[in-house]
């Protein structure tokens, strides 16, 4: 799947939400998820989330390298990139 910039990090910020209990409007890219409550299991399941809706594969350690939506949705755009 071809996606947008835009459209990956309307989807982070939604799973991010759903798994933290933080309301999506207070979650900015520049937001650090280790911050706002996203554990080792929250990682793991966004992530297979990510895989499903993106078709790419991810190690979970994904979103603790790179520490806001920013970055994560930077990486996951290189990647569908490279694809």
């Amino acid at each position: 799947m071809t996606a947008s910039r835009d459209q990956v990090v309307a989807f982070l910020r939604a799973k991010v939400s759903q798994r933290t209990g933080v309301a999506e409007v207070e979650i900015t890219e520049e937001t650090v998820l280790g911050e706002i409550g996203v554990r080792s299991i929250d990682a793991v399941l966004i992530c297979g989330e990510i895989e499903d809706e993106f078709k790419l594969e991810i190690d979970p350690m994904l979103m603790f390298e790179y520490r806001t939506i920013h970055e994560v949705s930077n990486k996951l755009m290189e990647m569908m990139e490279a694809q």
